[in-house]
């Protein structure tokens, strides 16, 4: 899955939970349906910077789960550290002899 389709279903299915939130706690239909755009807007925001951050990890050739740790924990400073982060290359030593 690429950062686009999870941003896009993350905002549908954002859009969906935050208008049934907001129409059970008492909004009238039209509020509801501003309160679940706004939150789906958040909602879209978080996913899609997340989404990135391990995108990069991966095309560096780290593990996916090593951007999106960088990006939850430290944010912008997360995704500017995998930015500076050089490529990594798996490479296959010799084994030792003695």
């Amino acid at each position: 899955m690429n950062t686009w389709t999870r941003t896009g279903l993350a905002v549908v299915l954002g859009s969906a939970i935050g208008t049934f939130i907001s129409f059970v706690n008492g909004r009238d239909f039209v509020s509801a349906l501003q309160a679940g755009f706004g939150f789906a807007l958040i909602v879209g925001f978080i996913v899609a910077f997340l989404s990135c951050g391990m995108d990069i990890a991966l095309d560096k050739g780290y593990p996916g789960w090593f951007g999106f740790l960088l990006v939850l924990c430290l944010n912008i400073f997360g995704l500017m550290i995998l930015a500076l982060l050089p490529t990594h290359t798996p490479t296959t030593n010799p084994p030792a002899t003695s």
